[in-house]
């Protein structure tokens, strides 16, 4: 009785901000002022597709974005690696690795990449282009620790380096974030918690084009251009807070409905940032014997991204690896949809 009143308080707590998340004072004026926005573009097909509801579910890789405290959730080194194209001809890539040092502890590496591609250099003398091209890519690489602190509590923290470039001007920067999960086995119940991109403020710093000769005084026409140097502002990260519930209400390992052949994961979360309003990210994952997957989620109070579907296979019930493939589709409103794929290898 105990564990269902605890059950009531979470589902309260989470009624309670999503009716807040309508009052919220409008944060318009602050939507584009961050940095680092790759830090804000979701990771792992099988969370994309359960609608970005992953910060209480966190079980595979690519927990190393969404809550560093799963890593001590995963029992095996774990490989998983994201290919897809978005909108735009953006492509993005996604490796992440997690190790178990002990039963208690474990560690992870993660990597993104992103590239918008070439485009053409213009000019006020040469609006339709120079004949030159340029391209813009950024990059994360984190490294990650987290340890079970009892049966129940998982804490985590992981340190990331992010470094962005256009053309030939680039920006450099670092950024933490701070997990929590707790496990309620007996009832499938996993809630998660973390804050994610914690650092300074980060801009263009260097870079070539940034230096320049000041134009000669006109009533001193002899003396030395100057040189000077670009000023460029600095935006706060993309910090944010979340906070998410998964429960196992159908399968094997739960209180609530016993199958031993079907499983059915739900999940949702609410995401509060510096440039947004309250944001709610809801899920679902069906499971048949553990070799296919089904999912679909829907995100509330995005500006492109809403609906998600996608599925998976686990090979480990078919031949001796332990491999499972995984596809997502995305619906960015005007932008259109995006597919993305991705291999999760567990040794």
């Amino acid at each position: 009785m105990k564990n269902f009143r605890f059950l009531f308080y979470i589902l309260f707590i989470f009624q309670f901000a999503v009716s807040q998340s309508y009052g919220q004072e409008d944060l318009s004026s602050k939507i584009g002022t961050t940095s680092g926005n790759i830090l804000l573009m979701d990771v792992g097909p099988r969370a994309i597709g359960m609608g970005g509801a992953y910060v209480g579910v966190a079980d595979d890789a690519s927990t190393l974005f969404w809550n560093p405290a799963g890593t001590s959730l995963i029992k095996k080194p774990t490989v998983q690696y994201q290919f897809g194209q978005r909108y735009a001809d953006i492509q993005r890539h996604f490796a992440g690795l997690t190790f178990p040092l002990t039963d208690d502890d474990g560690i992870g590496i993660m990597v993104q990449y992103l590239s918008v591609g070439e485009m053409d250099v213009t000019t006020i003398q040469n609006p339709e282009g120079t004949g030159e091209t340029f391209d813009a890519n950024n990059t994360v690489i984190a490294l990650n620790y987290s340890r079970q602190l009892t049966d129940r509590v998982h804490v985590g923290v992981t340190a990331k380096y992010i470094y962005e470039r256009i053309w030939m001007e680039t920006a450099q920067n670092f950024a933490f974030d701070i997990g929590t999960i707790y496990n309620i086995d007996e009832l499938g119940l996993r809630i998660g918690m973390n804050i994610l991109n914690l650092g300074t403020d980060m801009g263009i710093t260097d870079g070539p084009h940034l230096l320049f000769f000041k134009r000669k005084p006109d009533d001193f026409p002899g003396s030395p251009s100057p040189k000077a140097e670009l000023a460029m502002d600095k935006y706060p990260l993309p910090t944010s807070f979340s906070l998410g519930v998964s429960a196992v209400v159908v399968g094997r390992k739960t209180t609530w409905i016993k199958n031993a052949e079907h499983k059915l994961l739900l999940s949702g979360s609410i995401i509060d940032s510096f440039d947004d309003p309250f944001r709610i990210n809801i899920g679902a994952e069906y499971g048949w014997n553990d070799i296919f997957y089904l999912r679909a989620g829907y995100r509330f109070f995005y500006d492109t991204q809403n609906f998600s579907a996608g599925f998976g296979l686990n090979f480990s019930q078919i031949i001796d690896s332990d491999v499972s493939i995984d596809y997502v589709w995305v619906n960015y409103g005007d932008l259109g949809g995006v597919n993305i794929m991705g291999l999760e290898f567990r040794f």
